[in-house]
């Protein structure tokens, strides 16, 4: 027990003296840990009492379905994203043929998340569980 008592009081003498040491090696632990929380916890604002799946009006006219999460900044986060696509139809009489889409088949192949601005979004409707859209959607995530 005295030999442990030595080692302790050893260094805490060695701190004491060595304060510079001491205050980087705080600093760069702080700074690590604000590193490591900024890159993976993502700033999402909890919702309760929400529907499932959400529709994001955009002021562009755009519309995408999925998991809306309100995130601490200017952005907000929505997950397994969903998008209208309109094809027009070779008889021109006949209406526009209208498909939803999952984000993530296109070309470039982006991540069915997304971020967007929130300046960019008009209102977010909660899609009842009965919605066409959201029983296609709950059937697709499934898969």
């Amino acid at each position: 027990m005295t030999r442990l008592a030595g080692v302790y009081r050893r260094s805490v003498r060695w701190l004491r003296d060595h304060r510079i040491v001491r205050n980087a090696a705080v600093a760069v632990l702080v700074f690590l840990s604000a590193l490591l929380v900024t890159q993976w916890w993502d700033f999402t604002v909890p919702a309760f009492g929400r529907a499932h799946y959400q529709a994001v009006f955009l002021t562009d006219g755009h519309i995408y379905f999925g998991r809306y999460y309100d995130r601490i900044g200017a952005y907000a986060k929505i997950e397994d994203s969903y998008y209208l696509q309109q094809t027009q139809a070779s008889d021109a009489s006949a209406p526009a043929d209208t498909r939803l889409l999952r984000r993530g088949n296109e070309l470039h192949e982006p991540a069915t998340r997304m971020l967007l601005p929130k300046s960019a979004i008009l209102f977010i409707e909660d899609l009842a569980d009965a919605s066409p859209i959201a029983q296609f959607m709950q059937r697709d995530s499934g898969r």
